[in-house]
């Protein structure tokens, strides 16, 4: 059995998202990175993007090895149609890296790439909101989806409209849901069984 996670009030997200809003580290990372994006906004140069990459695979840990391979495909895949665009599947296109002869799929990275480009578009995957959400849909089964639909981007950005909605939570907006998903996300992976 799972541990059990808490039906989301407004008053259970604000408290995460003023949490997250009062730990001046996180506020650091989400001023430099916010100040990094306004400066390079656009993904058409190879040195501004492996700047961005190189600074959110740093922030973020999240362990992009072949950083400059990963600028070279961004700015390979002329993303900045598709990020105004709003198309989910620049997500999928980032994420997708062919190094050594393989194709990696840098999932979190590229969410969180496209997230710092259009905050209000694209929200951000992670570990901790990935297992989160999946509790709440074995527990209380908000959507009809399988875990590993969780990481396709399209789908994973469905299940998070659904959940906003059916806990009545869309006065939030996704980068808010982001502070309270990941931040009760990290709590309760952190939680004892």
């Amino acid at each position: 059995m799972s541990k059990e996670v808490a039906i989301p009030t407004a008053d259970m997200v604000r408290k995460y998202i003023d949490k997250f809003d009062n730990d001046n580290n996180l506020v650091l990372v989400e001023d430099v990175l916010s100040e990094l994006l306004e400066k390079y906004p656009s993904n058409d140069v190879l040195r501004n993007v492996l700047i961005k990459a190189t600074v959110l695979n740093s922030l973020y840990s999240t362990n992009i090895y072949a950083i400059v391979r990963t600028a070279q495909s961004i700015v390979r895949q002329n993303i900045d149609v598709d990020l105004r665009g709003g198309s989910l599947e620049v997500v999928e296109k980032i994420a997708r890296v062919e190094v050594g002869g393989k194709t990696r799929t840098n999932y979190s990275f590229a969410s969180k790439y496209c997230h710092w480009h259009r905050p209000e578009m694209y929200p951000i995957y992670d570990s901790y909101v990935d297992q989160l959400l999946w509790a709440y849909h074995v527990q209380h089964q908000f959507e009809d989806f399988k875990q590993a639909d969780l990481r396709y981007y399209p789908r994973y950005k469905e299940i998070i409209e659904s959940f906003r909605k059916h806990y009545s939570l869309t006065k939030f907006g996704l980068k808010d849901l982001d502070k309270f998903l990941w931040g009760y996300g990290r709590e309760y992976a952190n939680k004892q069984p």
